[in-house]
């Protein structure tokens, strides 16, 4: 597994320097069916954070909007639906931001989907749209990175090191064979033991003395626990590198690079 690039094709896929850094205000997260604004809460700041962690935008929260526009007017901007593209565009006008970042929590079911939307204001036309499905809300949040990857049309994050579960997976599956041979091992052994052991009794004058069959019975069953040993710690090793195993979040993609000016193709992912 080679090392995940992000290539740039016009300009580099790395985050502005702050001064050109463009603006994206994160709006509250709309809350679905068997959702309350408790939950939706602190779910919209942790995308905020991400956002600004990311360092493509200068990001403006929902605390500063309520800062910067005060509460009236923050309620007649905010009171349109997330679908009215002239409500965010005087929104981002108001604020200063070119982008603006909205999106929807909710439950299907037993699971939570989250789906962000990312509106260039000036071209009145979607930058980038992520929708994720998961059992519980830390494995939501744990896709986070990659959702507002896709949401800003930013490159994806560089792929985890797959370098300790292919070990474990490699030095597991080594030690269940050395496991298979021992067993295989054993099983001769006390073939042949028995073998000599049945011949003896029709023929006793060909036989070793009580001791010698008593260490070789010995040093079978030594054997026979260590093939067992092995081959269970195998197991054990590869199916720890299994669960270790990083998921694939995304192929490689194409995206679109933030800029003061416009937008900049850039290659993203894995290789």
């Amino acid at each position: 597994m080679l090392t995940p690039l992000v290539l740039a094709l016009t300009v580099a896929a790395q985050p502005p320097v702050s001064g050109e850094r463009p603006r994206l205000a994160v709006l509250d997260l709309a809350t679905g069916a068997g959702v309350d604004a408790q939950t939706a809460g602190p779910f919209g700041e942790a995308i905020a954070a991400e956002v600004q962690r990311r360092g493509f935008f200068e990001v403006i929260s929902q605390r500063d909007i309520s800062t910067m526009l005060g509460l009236e007017r923050q309620k007649q901007l905010l009171g349109c639906s997330e679908e009215a593209q002239s409500c965010l565009a005087e929104l981002s006008g108001a604020l200063g931001a070119r982008f603006v970042l909205s999106g929807t929590l909710a439950r299907l079911g037993d699971a939570w989907q989250l789906t962000l939307n990312t509106l260039d204001t000036k071209k009145a036309q979607p930058l980038g749209r992520a929708t994720r499905l998961a059992k519980d809300l830390a494995a939501l949040q744990a896709t986070l990175p990659y959702a507002v990857a896709e949401a800003t049309a930013t490159p994806a994050p560089p792929a985890k090191s797959r370098v300790l579960p292919y070990t474990l997976v490699g030095v597991g599956a080594a030690t269940a064979v050395v496991g298979l041979l021992l067993g295989a091992l054993a099983l001769n052994n006390q073939g042949q033991l028995q073998g000599e052991l049945d011949s003896g009794a029709e023929r006793p004058g060909i036989l070793d003395t009580r001791a010698s069959y008593q260490r070789a019975a010995a040093g079978i069953e030594r054997t026979r626990w260590a093939a067992i040993g092995c081959l269970a710690g195998g197991v054990a090793l590869a199916a720890l590198g299994l669960v270790l195993m990083p998921r694939d979040e995304g192929a490689t993609q194409v995206a679109l690079l933030p800029g003061r000016d416009g937008l900049t193709f850039a290659l993203g992912g894995s290789f």
